[in-house]
Parts: structure tokens; sequence; C-alpha cells
């Protein structure tokens, strides 16, 4: 009775008769040639372990159309290596703290993690995804910029007016005489109070629909104004032109320029508009 063809015999065969070649199958099968050529010899302790010569055996037999279970049951009866056993270490003890004997910081964390969840609920219902999504996109765009934010508007006009001009003289004091009398002491006359100008109309005025980042530089290209405003809200700034713009969630913006309105059409596509205003 002939014996019956070994597994890596009727694989080798299924190969050679498709005309293919070791290096194929291996390329097919994302493995190296060495072990296409240790499951054809049969060679099984060249292999990691049972489980992975079986894929390895159940993937070859559908490539080259072979009944991948009748390998299956003929690898069944072979002596194959088993998996390695694995050792686990043994572990260091760990005291348990008793029942009834709950560390403090315990107790701050539960409670820290209830309020911020707390927030976490009441911000998604209180606040609308419109709100959400402008004060994301200006946050985006103020991340954006490299100087530090300033506060407070303040004009360089205006610095000029509460400076006093070093090259104009005080007045000369004067004398006040009754008759022949002797001259009274001489008083020095103040000087004047300088008047802060105001807001002429003709500046940059914005107005807000939603929260947005703006940034001003003047002619000197200083910051002028660098600020987050809220919804609603409105700004007139003084300055000395020309004035380089950049302006975050710019869809919800407007602005006027010397009273007329200025185009604000040209937008990135994270919302922000570069603007320069002569």
């Amino acid at each position: 009775m002939p014996r019956e063809p070994s597994v890596g015999q009727q694989l080798r065969a299924a190969r050679e008769a498709r005309g293919l070649a070791v290096t194929d199958i291996a390329k097919k099968l994302k493995l190296s040639p060495r072990q296409v050529e240790a499951m054809e010899s049969d060679d099984w302790s060249r292999l990691p372990c049972n489980t992975i010569i079986r894929g390895f055996v159940r993937n070859y037999a559908r490539l080259v159309d072979l009944d991948s279970d009748l390998l299956m049951l003929s690898l069944d009866r072979l002596h194959m290596p088993q998996s390695p056993d694995l050792e686990m270490p043994t572990g260091t003890n760990v005291s348990l703290p008793q029942d009834g004997r709950v560390a403090r910081r315990d107790y701050l964390r539960v409670f820290s993690g209830l309020i911020l969840l707390l927030m976490a609920v009441l911000a998604y219902f209180f606040f609308s995804q419109e709100m959400w999504q402008s004060t994301l996109s200006a946050l985006k765009s103020a991340a954006q910029f490299r100087e530090p934010a300033v506060e407070s508007v303040v004009p360089p006009t205006t610095e000029e007016a509460r400076t006093p001009d070093p090259a104009v003289a005080l007045p000369e004091t004067t004398v006040l005489a009754e008759g022949p009398a002797s001259p009274v002491q001489a008083q020095p006359a103040l000087p004047p109070i300088p008047v802060l100008p105001t807001p002429s109309g003709n500046g940059l005025k914005f107005s807000f629909a939603q929260p947005s980042w703006v940034e001003v530089r003047d002619r000197s290209g200083e910051i002028i104004f660098s600020q987050l405003s809220q919804a609603g809200t409105q700004r007139e700034i003084e300055g000395r032109p020309p004035f380089v713009l950049v302006i975050g969630n710019a869809t919800h913006v407007s602005l006027r320029y010397k009273g007329k309105p200025v185009d604000l059409s040209r937008r990135s596509k994270d919302d922000v508009a570069r603007v320069t205003v002569e």
C-alpha cells in the first residue's frame, strides 16, 4: 500500500504543479524563503510552535488550492512543537488599606472629579454649538500670535499729548503792585492742563457679532491693540496709518475706517482675515 505523502510533500507538489518558486510563495504569504522550505521539508522544528505552524500551512494550502482541513488532520497526527510556557514573575507584596481607612486624598480626587463632571454637563447644556465653534476659532487665531497681548489701547497721539514739550518755555513771572509800595513776590504761572484727544470718528471702528480676536499694528509696526472682544461689543481705535490688521472669526466682525466699511471677505480657511488699511 503506497504511503500517503506528507504535508510538506503535498505543498511542494502543488507549488511545482503551478510553476511557482519558493520565493513566489514566500512573497505572497509574507514569509521568508527559509520558512517555506521548512514546511515543504516537514522540518517543523525550524518553525516557532504548533499554533503558528497550523496558520502557515493553512494559508499555504489556500494559496495552492489544497484542502486545508485534510492537512490539519495530518498535522494532528504529528508530534508538533508546543508553545513555550510563560513563567509569570512573582510580584511584590502590596499592602492594601484596611476597611474604613480610606486616605483623605482619595476623597479629594473623587470630589474634584465630580466638580469637573458637573461643570462639563452645565457647559454642554447652557452653551450653544455656535458659541463653542466661535470660541474655538477665536482661540485658534489667538494661538497664531507670538507677541504678548496688550490689555489696553494707548495711541501714540495720547502719549504725546500727555508729555510736555521741553522746547516750550514756561511763561514769565508777573509782579502785582499797589501804588508806590514794594513789589509783591513773583508767583510762577502754572502750565496749562493738556486736554486728551477724543475719538474723532475717523479711526478704526469694529463691531463684533461673535467673540473675535483682533490685533492692530500702526505705521511704526508696534501693536496698539490686541484683545479678544466679546459678542455685542464695539471697539474704536485711533493711531497713525497705515494699519495692519489680523482678525479672527472674521465672518462675524464688521469694520469701518473713516466712516466707510472695509471689506473682510478675503479670509483663510480658519476664518482669519489679514487686511492693510491706509
